[in-house]
Protein backbone atom coordinates (compact mmCIF):
# COMPACT_ATOMS: atom_id res chain seq x y z
CA UNK A 1 0.00 0.00 0.00
CA UNK A 2 1.12 3.54 -0.72
CA UNK A 3 1.80 5.78 2.23
CA UNK A 4 0.12 9.16 2.43
CA UNK A 5 2.12 11.87 0.74
CA UNK A 6 4.25 13.76 3.22
CA UNK A 7 3.97 17.54 2.99
CA UNK A 8 6.21 18.76 0.19
CA UNK A 9 7.37 22.15 -0.99
CA UNK A 10 4.93 24.78 0.18
CA UNK A 11 3.18 22.29 2.47
CA UNK A 12 6.36 21.77 4.46
CA UNK A 13 6.08 25.37 5.65
CA UNK A 14 3.39 27.31 7.42
CA UNK A 15 0.60 28.11 4.98
CA UNK A 16 -0.76 31.64 4.55
CA UNK A 17 -4.06 32.25 6.32
CA UNK A 18 -5.88 32.55 2.99
CA UNK A 19 -5.34 28.82 2.31
CA UNK A 20 -7.84 26.35 3.75
CA UNK A 21 -6.10 22.95 3.78
CA UNK A 22 -8.98 21.40 5.76
CA UNK A 23 -11.10 21.82 2.61
CA UNK A 24 -8.57 19.97 0.48
CA UNK A 25 -10.39 16.63 0.37
CA UNK A 26 -12.01 14.51 -2.31
CA UNK A 27 -15.80 14.54 -2.19
CA UNK A 28 -17.79 11.59 -3.56
CA UNK A 29 -21.46 12.61 -3.52
CA UNK A 30 -22.30 9.39 -5.41
CA UNK A 31 -20.54 6.09 -5.97
CA UNK A 32 -16.78 5.82 -5.49
CA UNK A 33 -16.38 2.40 -7.11
CA UNK A 34 -14.35 3.69 -10.07
CA UNK A 35 -11.98 5.59 -7.77
CA UNK A 36 -11.44 2.50 -5.64
CA UNK A 37 -10.61 0.49 -8.77
CA UNK A 38 -8.05 3.15 -9.63
CA UNK A 39 -6.44 2.79 -6.20
CA UNK A 40 -6.38 -1.00 -6.59
CA UNK A 41 -4.54 -0.65 -9.88
CA UNK A 42 -2.10 1.76 -8.25
CA UNK A 43 -1.44 -0.75 -5.47
CA UNK A 44 -0.91 -3.52 -8.00
CA UNK A 45 1.68 -1.41 -9.81
CA UNK A 46 3.59 -0.83 -6.57
CA UNK A 47 3.31 -4.44 -5.39
CA UNK A 48 4.32 -6.11 -8.65
CA UNK A 49 6.38 -3.45 -10.43
CA UNK A 50 4.44 -4.32 -13.56
CA UNK A 51 2.09 -2.41 -15.82
CA UNK A 52 1.13 1.24 -16.11
CA UNK A 53 -1.36 3.59 -14.53
CA UNK A 54 -2.42 6.37 -16.90
CA UNK A 55 -3.65 9.79 -15.79
CA UNK A 56 -5.11 12.44 -18.11
CA UNK A 57 -5.38 16.03 -16.82
CA UNK A 58 -7.35 18.37 -19.10
CA UNK A 59 -8.07 22.07 -18.76
CA UNK A 60 -7.27 25.58 -19.92
CA UNK A 61 -4.48 27.96 -18.99
CA UNK A 62 -4.09 26.46 -15.50
CA UNK A 63 -3.00 23.23 -17.19
CA UNK A 64 -1.05 24.76 -20.09
CA UNK A 65 1.04 26.73 -17.59
CA UNK A 66 2.22 23.21 -16.55
CA UNK A 67 3.21 24.11 -12.97
CA UNK A 68 0.02 22.56 -11.54
CA UNK A 69 -0.01 19.23 -13.46
CA UNK A 70 3.77 18.87 -13.29
CA UNK A 71 3.68 19.24 -9.52
CA UNK A 72 1.11 16.44 -9.24
CA UNK A 73 3.14 14.30 -11.65
CA UNK A 74 6.36 14.84 -9.70
CA UNK A 75 4.66 14.16 -6.37
CA UNK A 76 3.22 10.88 -7.64
CA UNK A 77 6.61 9.93 -9.08
CA UNK A 78 8.07 10.22 -5.59
CA UNK A 79 5.54 7.68 -4.33
CA UNK A 80 5.72 4.99 -6.97
CA UNK A 81 7.39 4.01 -10.22
CA UNK A 82 8.01 6.74 -12.77
CA UNK A 83 6.49 6.13 -16.18
CA UNK A 84 6.30 8.69 -18.99
CA UNK A 85 5.64 12.42 -18.92
CA UNK A 86 3.06 12.58 -21.70
CA UNK A 87 2.84 14.69 -24.83
CA UNK A 88 5.16 17.48 -25.97
CA UNK A 89 4.50 20.32 -28.41
CA UNK A 90 6.55 23.33 -29.60
CA UNK A 91 4.14 25.93 -28.22
CA UNK A 92 6.37 28.82 -29.21
CA UNK A 93 5.34 28.19 -32.82
CA UNK A 94 1.89 29.40 -31.77
CA UNK A 95 3.35 32.39 -29.92
CA UNK A 96 2.14 31.13 -26.55
CA UNK A 97 3.67 30.10 -23.23
CA UNK A 98 5.33 26.71 -22.91
CA UNK A 99 6.18 24.09 -20.30
CA UNK A 100 9.62 25.08 -19.03
CA UNK A 101 10.50 21.62 -17.70
CA UNK A 102 11.58 20.47 -21.19
CA UNK A 103 13.34 22.19 -24.07
CA UNK A 104 12.00 22.11 -27.61
CA UNK A 105 13.04 23.94 -30.77
CA UNK A 106 12.27 23.89 -34.49
CA UNK A 107 13.78 24.76 -37.85
CA UNK A 108 11.90 25.67 -41.00
CA UNK A 109 8.79 27.77 -41.49
CA UNK A 110 5.65 26.75 -39.59
CA UNK A 111 2.07 27.97 -39.17
CA UNK A 112 0.32 27.21 -35.89
CA UNK A 113 -3.16 28.75 -35.54
CA UNK A 114 -4.36 28.69 -31.93
CA UNK A 115 -7.41 26.60 -31.14
CA UNK A 116 -9.13 29.29 -29.07
CA UNK A 117 -8.38 32.31 -31.27
CA UNK A 118 -9.84 33.48 -34.55
CA UNK A 119 -7.37 33.25 -37.41
CA UNK A 120 -7.23 33.77 -41.14
CA UNK A 121 -4.98 30.71 -41.38
CA UNK A 122 -6.35 27.31 -42.32
CA UNK A 123 -6.91 25.38 -39.10
CA UNK A 124 -5.29 21.99 -38.59
CA UNK A 125 -7.08 18.91 -37.28
CA UNK A 126 -6.53 19.37 -33.56
CA UNK A 127 -6.21 16.38 -31.27
CA UNK A 128 -5.42 15.70 -27.64
CA UNK A 129 -2.74 18.41 -27.33
CA UNK A 130 -5.11 21.09 -28.65
CA UNK A 131 -2.33 22.35 -30.93
CA UNK A 132 -1.20 21.81 -34.50
CA UNK A 133 1.66 23.25 -36.57
CA UNK A 134 1.91 22.97 -40.35
CA UNK A 135 5.06 23.19 -42.48
CA UNK A 136 5.95 22.98 -46.17
CA UNK A 137 9.68 23.36 -45.51
CA UNK A 138 11.34 20.28 -47.07
CA UNK A 139 13.97 20.02 -44.30
CA UNK A 140 12.01 21.23 -41.26
CA UNK A 141 12.92 19.68 -37.92
CA UNK A 142 11.87 19.51 -34.28
CA UNK A 143 14.37 18.83 -31.48
CA UNK A 144 13.66 18.32 -27.80
CA UNK A 145 15.39 17.58 -24.53
CA UNK A 146 13.22 16.02 -21.85
CA UNK A 147 15.29 17.26 -18.90
CA UNK A 148 15.66 21.02 -19.06
CA UNK A 149 17.49 20.92 -15.71
CA UNK A 150 20.22 18.66 -17.06
CA UNK A 151 19.18 15.70 -14.92
CA UNK A 152 18.59 12.13 -16.11
CA UNK A 153 15.04 12.02 -14.74
CA UNK A 154 13.32 11.30 -18.05
CA UNK A 155 14.44 9.15 -20.97
CA UNK A 156 12.71 7.51 -23.90
CA UNK A 157 13.37 4.43 -26.01
CA UNK A 158 10.74 5.22 -28.64
CA UNK A 159 9.07 8.31 -30.01
CA UNK A 160 5.56 8.61 -31.35
CA UNK A 161 5.03 11.47 -33.81
CA UNK A 162 1.41 12.58 -34.03
CA UNK A 163 0.49 14.26 -37.27
CA UNK A 164 -0.48 13.83 -40.88
CA UNK A 165 0.61 14.64 -44.38
CA UNK A 166 -1.28 16.42 -47.11
CA UNK A 167 -1.78 13.17 -49.01
CA UNK A 168 -1.70 9.52 -47.85
CA UNK A 169 0.82 8.65 -50.55
CA UNK A 170 3.36 10.90 -48.87
CA UNK A 171 3.28 9.14 -45.48
CA UNK A 172 6.35 6.88 -45.88
CA UNK A 173 8.51 9.81 -46.92
CA UNK A 174 7.43 12.64 -44.65
CA UNK A 175 9.11 11.80 -41.38
CA UNK A 176 12.62 10.55 -40.69
CA UNK A 177 14.31 10.44 -37.34
CA UNK A 178 17.96 11.13 -36.67
CA UNK A 179 19.93 7.87 -36.32
CA UNK A 180 17.11 5.58 -37.45
CA UNK A 181 14.71 5.09 -40.34
CA UNK A 182 12.78 2.33 -38.65
CA UNK A 183 9.21 3.21 -37.85
CA UNK A 184 5.70 1.79 -37.75
CA UNK A 185 2.80 3.78 -39.12
CA UNK A 186 -0.34 3.32 -37.02
CA UNK A 187 -3.39 4.08 -39.16
CA UNK A 188 -5.75 3.89 -36.16
CA UNK A 189 -4.03 6.80 -34.44
CA UNK A 190 -2.51 8.51 -37.51
CA UNK A 191 0.91 8.40 -35.87
CA UNK A 192 4.46 7.23 -36.51
CA UNK A 193 6.26 5.16 -33.87
CA UNK A 194 10.06 5.21 -34.04
CA UNK A 195 12.39 2.89 -32.14
CA UNK A 196 15.49 4.74 -30.92
CA UNK A 197 19.00 3.22 -30.97
CA UNK A 198 19.36 3.66 -27.19
CA UNK A 199 17.56 5.31 -24.26
CA UNK A 200 17.97 9.08 -24.49
CA UNK A 201 16.48 12.34 -23.30
CA UNK A 202 17.32 14.26 -26.48
CA UNK A 203 15.85 13.60 -29.91
CA UNK A 204 15.79 15.38 -33.26
CA UNK A 205 12.96 14.69 -35.70
CA UNK A 206 13.93 15.55 -39.27
CA UNK A 207 11.12 15.97 -41.78
CA UNK A 208 11.75 15.14 -45.45
CA UNK A 209 8.72 16.61 -47.15
CA UNK A 210 8.29 16.10 -50.91
CA UNK A 211 7.73 19.13 -53.09
CA UNK A 212 4.10 20.16 -53.08
CA UNK A 213 3.35 18.30 -49.84
CA UNK A 214 3.03 19.52 -46.25
CA UNK A 215 3.11 17.98 -42.80
CA UNK A 216 1.03 18.94 -39.76
CA UNK A 217 2.49 18.09 -36.37
CA UNK A 218 -0.01 17.70 -33.54
CA UNK A 219 2.22 16.26 -30.84
CA UNK A 220 5.20 14.19 -29.77
CA UNK A 221 5.01 11.31 -27.31
CA UNK A 222 8.31 10.08 -25.82
CA UNK A 223 7.89 6.49 -24.61
CA UNK A 224 10.17 4.66 -22.18
CA UNK A 225 8.19 1.38 -22.00
CA UNK A 226 8.84 1.42 -18.24
CA UNK A 227 6.19 0.31 -15.75
CA UNK A 228 4.91 3.25 -13.75
CA UNK A 229 2.54 6.20 -13.78
CA UNK A 230 2.16 7.91 -17.15
CA UNK A 231 0.91 11.48 -16.73
CA UNK A 232 -0.66 13.22 -19.74
CA UNK A 233 -1.61 16.91 -19.47
CA UNK A 234 -3.73 18.66 -22.12
CA UNK A 235 -4.09 22.39 -21.60
CA UNK A 236 -4.88 25.26 -23.98
CA UNK A 237 -5.14 28.87 -22.89
CA UNK A 238 -8.76 29.98 -23.07
CA UNK A 239 -10.11 26.49 -23.77
CA UNK A 240 -13.68 25.74 -22.76
CA UNK A 241 -15.57 22.47 -23.16
CA UNK A 242 -16.74 23.31 -26.73
CA UNK A 243 -13.08 23.95 -27.64
CA UNK A 244 -12.20 20.34 -26.86
CA UNK A 245 -15.44 18.81 -28.08
CA UNK A 246 -16.14 20.71 -31.29
CA UNK A 247 -12.72 21.85 -32.50
CA UNK A 248 -10.51 18.90 -31.55
CA UNK A 249 -11.87 16.40 -34.03
CA UNK A 250 -9.09 13.90 -33.32
CA UNK A 251 -9.52 13.94 -29.54
CA UNK A 252 -11.42 10.65 -29.35
CA UNK A 253 -8.83 8.97 -31.56
CA UNK A 254 -5.89 10.29 -29.53
CA UNK A 255 -7.44 9.21 -26.25
CA UNK A 256 -6.62 5.66 -27.33
CA UNK A 257 -2.95 6.56 -26.81
CA UNK A 258 -3.67 7.57 -23.22
CA UNK A 259 -6.27 4.98 -22.19
CA UNK A 260 -6.79 6.90 -18.95
CA UNK A 261 -7.35 5.12 -15.65
CA UNK A 262 -8.01 8.49 -14.02
CA UNK A 263 -9.16 11.69 -15.75
CA UNK A 264 -8.69 14.95 -13.85
CA UNK A 265 -11.33 17.25 -15.31
CA UNK A 266 -10.34 20.88 -14.81
CA UNK A 267 -12.28 22.53 -17.65
CA UNK A 268 -14.75 25.20 -16.58
CA UNK A 269 -13.10 28.54 -15.87
CA UNK A 270 -13.50 29.69 -19.48
CA UNK A 271 -17.02 28.25 -19.84
CA UNK A 272 -18.05 30.40 -16.88
CA UNK A 273 -16.31 33.60 -18.01
CA UNK A 274 -19.56 35.22 -19.13
CA UNK A 275 -22.21 37.40 -17.48
CA UNK A 276 -24.29 35.38 -15.02
CA UNK A 277 -27.37 35.56 -17.25
CA UNK A 278 -25.44 33.91 -20.09
CA UNK A 279 -24.13 30.90 -18.17
CA UNK A 280 -26.33 27.85 -18.70
CA UNK A 281 -25.58 25.08 -16.15
CA UNK A 282 -27.56 22.50 -18.12
CA UNK A 283 -25.61 23.17 -21.30
CA UNK A 284 -22.39 23.04 -19.26
CA UNK A 285 -23.34 19.65 -17.82
CA UNK A 286 -24.34 18.26 -21.21
CA UNK A 287 -20.98 19.29 -22.66
CA UNK A 288 -19.23 17.52 -19.79
CA UNK A 289 -21.34 14.42 -20.41
CA UNK A 290 -20.07 14.39 -23.98
CA UNK A 291 -16.45 14.64 -22.82
CA UNK A 292 -16.87 11.93 -20.19
CA UNK A 293 -18.47 9.60 -22.71
CA UNK A 294 -15.50 10.05 -25.04
CA UNK A 295 -13.21 8.91 -22.24
CA UNK A 296 -15.45 6.00 -21.29
CA UNK A 297 -15.41 4.79 -24.90
CA UNK A 298 -11.66 4.34 -24.47
CA UNK A 299 -11.75 2.91 -20.95
CA UNK A 300 -15.17 2.10 -19.45
CA UNK A 301 -13.57 1.75 -16.00
CA UNK A 302 -11.90 5.17 -15.94
CA UNK A 303 -12.26 7.16 -12.71
CA UNK A 304 -12.95 10.91 -12.79
CA UNK A 305 -12.10 13.80 -10.47
CA UNK A 306 -13.57 17.23 -11.14
CA UNK A 307 -11.56 20.30 -10.12
CA UNK A 308 -13.93 23.18 -9.38
CA UNK A 309 -13.21 26.65 -10.66
CA UNK A 310 -11.05 28.93 -8.58
CA UNK A 311 -12.49 32.15 -7.24
CA UNK A 312 -11.66 34.60 -10.01
CA UNK A 313 -12.29 37.66 -12.09
CA UNK A 314 -12.97 37.51 -15.82
CA UNK A 315 -11.77 39.67 -18.66
CA UNK A 316 -14.17 42.31 -19.97
CA UNK A 317 -13.62 45.04 -22.53
CA UNK A 318 -12.65 47.70 -20.01
CA UNK A 319 -10.80 45.58 -17.49
CA UNK A 320 -11.78 42.81 -15.11
CA UNK A 321 -15.14 41.86 -13.63
CA UNK A 322 -15.85 39.42 -10.80
CA UNK A 323 -16.89 35.98 -12.04
CA UNK A 324 -20.30 35.30 -10.50
CA UNK A 325 -20.63 31.78 -11.91
CA UNK A 326 -18.10 29.92 -9.77
CA UNK A 327 -20.59 28.46 -7.29
CA UNK A 328 -22.88 27.42 -10.17
CA UNK A 329 -20.01 25.54 -11.80
CA UNK A 330 -19.26 23.83 -8.49
CA UNK A 331 -22.91 22.77 -8.12
CA UNK A 332 -22.96 21.44 -11.69
CA UNK A 333 -19.82 19.41 -11.02
CA UNK A 334 -21.30 17.96 -7.82
CA UNK A 335 -24.40 16.88 -9.78
CA UNK A 336 -22.25 15.31 -12.50
CA UNK A 337 -20.22 13.53 -9.81
CA UNK A 338 -23.42 11.86 -8.59
CA UNK A 339 -24.35 10.92 -12.14
CA UNK A 340 -20.99 9.41 -13.07
CA UNK A 341 -19.63 8.22 -9.73
CA UNK A 342 -16.85 10.82 -9.80
CA UNK A 343 -14.87 12.71 -7.18
CA UNK A 344 -14.72 16.48 -6.71
CA UNK A 345 -11.75 18.48 -5.46
CA UNK A 346 -13.24 21.79 -4.37
CA UNK A 347 -10.60 24.36 -5.23
CA UNK A 348 -13.12 27.14 -4.59
CA UNK A 349 -13.44 26.03 -0.96
CA UNK A 350 -9.68 25.55 -0.61
CA UNK A 351 -9.27 29.20 -1.56
CA UNK A 352 -11.89 30.33 0.96
CA UNK A 353 -14.93 30.93 -1.26
CA UNK A 354 -16.20 34.18 -2.72
CA UNK A 355 -13.68 37.02 -3.13
CA UNK A 356 -10.88 34.95 -1.65
CA UNK A 357 -8.77 35.51 -4.76
CA UNK A 358 -7.78 38.97 -3.53
CA UNK A 359 -6.26 37.37 -0.42
CA UNK A 360 -4.40 34.86 -2.58
CA UNK A 361 -3.10 37.72 -4.72
CA UNK A 362 -1.95 39.65 -1.66
CA UNK A 363 -0.17 36.49 -0.40
CA UNK A 364 1.71 36.12 -3.69
CA UNK A 365 -0.21 33.00 -4.70
CA UNK A 366 -2.43 34.55 -7.41
CA UNK A 367 -1.45 36.93 -10.16
CA UNK A 368 -2.65 40.56 -10.31
CA UNK A 369 -5.32 39.61 -12.87
CA UNK A 370 -7.04 37.64 -10.06
CA UNK A 371 -7.61 34.79 -12.50
CA UNK A 372 -4.32 32.92 -12.76
CA UNK A 373 -1.96 31.74 -10.06
CA UNK A 374 1.73 32.43 -9.60
CA UNK A 375 4.23 29.61 -9.98
CA UNK A 376 4.26 29.24 -6.19
CA UNK A 377 0.47 29.17 -6.15
CA UNK A 378 0.23 26.49 -8.82
CA UNK A 379 2.78 24.32 -7.06
CA UNK A 380 0.85 24.70 -3.81
CA UNK A 381 -2.30 23.53 -5.60
CA UNK A 382 -0.39 20.52 -6.90
CA UNK A 383 0.73 19.64 -3.38
CA UNK A 384 -2.75 20.07 -1.95
CA UNK A 385 -4.38 18.00 -4.69
CA UNK A 386 -1.88 15.14 -4.35
CA UNK A 387 -2.24 15.21 -0.59
CA UNK A 388 -6.03 14.99 -0.92
CA UNK A 389 -5.72 12.09 -3.36
CA UNK A 390 -3.37 10.11 -1.12
CA UNK A 391 -5.36 10.88 2.04
CA UNK A 392 -8.48 9.60 0.35
CA UNK A 393 -6.63 6.48 -0.71
CA UNK A 394 -5.35 5.82 2.82
CA UNK A 395 -8.86 6.22 4.23
CA UNK A 396 -10.14 3.78 1.63
CA UNK A 397 -7.36 1.27 2.50
CA UNK A 398 -8.40 1.04 6.15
Amino acid sequence: MLAVLLPAGALAQELPGCVHPEASVLHFPGSRDAQDRFYAKLDSLVATGQGNVNIWHVGGSHVQAAFFPNRIMNNLDSLTLRGDRGFLFPHRLAGTNADRSYRISTTGTWEAPILTQSSTLRRPRYGITGYGARTLSPDASVSFRLNADGSDRWTCESLRVLGYGSSPAAYPYIVCLADTLRFDYDADTDSFLFDLPAPTDSVQVQFHIPAGEEFTLTGLQPISWRPGINYFASGVNGAALPSWLDKCEDLARDLQLVHPDLAILAVGINDSAVPAKNFNPERFKENYRRLIRLVLQTNPECAFIFVTNNDSYRYVRRGMSYNQNTERVRQAMMELAVEFGAGVWDLYAVMGGAHSVEKWRDAGLARPDRLHFTETGYELLGDLFTGALMADKEQNDR
